[in-house]
């Protein structure tokens, strides 16, 4: 029997909303929840237990941030990509993020939420 070809897709959600865009505080069980709720439609996935700490600058503010993040990994079809952008758009609002860092089979890609506005 032949198997699909399945691609490697790994995202990071920052451990606290976007000081900008929200309060920067830790998300709250239930953003958890709904998020691994959302993976076990793809078949599964997985979350590393050790937080990513990153940087990058942020476009509006030109300012350097720091954070913590969880890495989550899932494997599915190329078919299913879309299905997968159109839950981190939808992330982006869940977890208060501009943008959320998704690497498919080693190419990186930044997934954007809802245009928003700064101060």
């Amino acid at each position: 029997m032949a198997k699909k070809r399945l691609l490697e897709c790994s995202f990071l959600i920052p451990i606290r909303r976007d000081r900008h865009l929200s309060d920067g505080k830790a998300h709250k069980p239930p953003a958890w929840t709904w998020l691994s709720t959302q993976l076990y439609a793809f078949g599964g996935g997985t979350r590393s237990r050790e937080q990513q700490e990153g940087w990058y600058e942020d476009p509006d503010t030109r300012e350097r941030v720091t954070d913590l993040s969880h890495r989550y990994t899932v494997a599915l079809p190329r078919a299913e990509l879309g299905r997968l952008r159109a839950l981190l758009r939808e992330a982006c609002v869940i977890f208060a993020q501009k943008c959320i860092y998704l690497s498919v089979a080693g190419h990186v890609e930044f997934v954007e939420g809802p245009k928003h506005e700064t101060a």
